[in-house]
């Protein structure tokens, strides 16, 4: 209970004081010596890229300096990494759906602790995206219905914004057990927040699912 309490003191300070981003351009693309490029065409997202290739958004990014996912141009060309295989992570998406929010960026003057994804009205469910140990779940300050997963390794999982919860406090749940839906919100837009922190810092989710 000890651990909880902290757990959601540290989750409630995080987001009300957000951490200053140190930008990194440089990375170094493992593999041949021979440069791939992706050339951008009318409707091109970085997040469809990155799944088209099996690349890391934050590794396209560094790579191509690219401040925001958003920056993408028409005839642009994207470096893809030579033979660059992601790493698959050991956790689920939560929902299908489309990343409107990435971690680190800059949300109502306030840095995202973790991604933000629309989903389809049709489809809310949301899934446990491993094995855990359910920590907390009811109505949080500033996050709507939420759902914290207590993972090994001292790894937790935070789905907030929900409009029902399906699993009890203190409960355990499987991988890919329904456990919540979505909650509506503005424009009639479905949108989970979702989070992955280790030892109570914010992790980039990207580098854990799969």
């Amino acid at each position: 209970m000890k651990q909880t309490f902290l757990f959601l003191i540290l989750l409630l300070i995080a987001s009300c004081a957000p951490a200053r981003i140190t930008k990194d351009t440089s990375i170094h693309f493992p593999g041949s010596h021979t440069k791939k490029y992706h050339v951008v065409e009318k409707g091109d997202s970085l997040w469809g890229i990155s799944k088209r290739y099996g690349v890391s958004i934050d590794t396209l990014l560094k790579g191509n300096s690219i401040s925001s996912p958003r920056n993408l141009k028409v005839g642009q060309k994207i470096l893809i990494p030579a033979h660059y295989s992601r790493r698959s992570g050991p956790f689920l998406w939560p929902v299908n759906g489309e990343v409107i929010n990435f971690f680190n960026e800059n949300v109502d003057n306030a840095i995202n602790k973790g991604l933000n994804i629309k989903v389809n009205s049709g489809d809310k469910n949301i899934i446990a995206s491993a094995d855990g140990k359910v920590i907390f779940s009811n109505d949080l300050k500033g996050w709507g219905k939420t759902i914290i997963l207590q993972h090994p390794s001292n790894v937790y999982t935070v789905y907030a914004n929900l409009n029902c919860i399906l699993i009890k406090e203190g409960s355990f749940v499987k991988k890919k057990q329904v456990i919540g839906e979505v909650a509506c919100g503005k424009n009639n837009n479905h949108i989970l927040h979702f989070e992955i922190r280790k030892k109570y810092i914010p992790q980039n989710p990207l580098n854990y699912l799969n």
